[in-house]
């Protein structure tokens, strides 16, 4: 995921558009999300960051990405941990729940 990332990109048709940054570490991402009828049917970013943040929005992406609304409102930190296989260090936990936090952010705003 970090040297071939899925999902990279801005999209042609979207419906939600937002930007985040991780303060501590400089972190900044641009997402593009594409919802119908209550499922987010396609997703799309753009990043400068460092490999595991990059990793991370790769592989939350790939998982969100035909599911329900209400499903990715109900998913955790621990279901992004569960995803990578591994819980990171405190230093790091920023960086791989910066794009979960962007997209998650983005969808409550409606």
């Amino acid at each position: 995921h970090a040297k071939h990332p899925r999902n990279a990109g801005a999209l042609e048709v979207l419906t939600h558009r937002g930007k985040a940054q991780n303060a501590l570490c400089g972190d900044e991402a641009e997402i593009f999300l594409n919802v119908k009828k209550g499922v987010l049917a396609d997703i799309g970013y753009e990043i400068q960051g460092c490999i595991l943040s990059k990793a991370a929005l790769s592989m939350v992406s790939e998982s969100m990405k035909g599911k329900k609304l209400i499903m990715i409102a109900r998913s955790s930190a621990g279901d992004v941990f569960k995803l990578l296989g591994f819980i990171p260090t405190p230093s790091r936990t920023k960086c791989v729940l910066f794009g979960f936090e962007a997209i998650r952010d983005l969808l409550s705003r409606g």
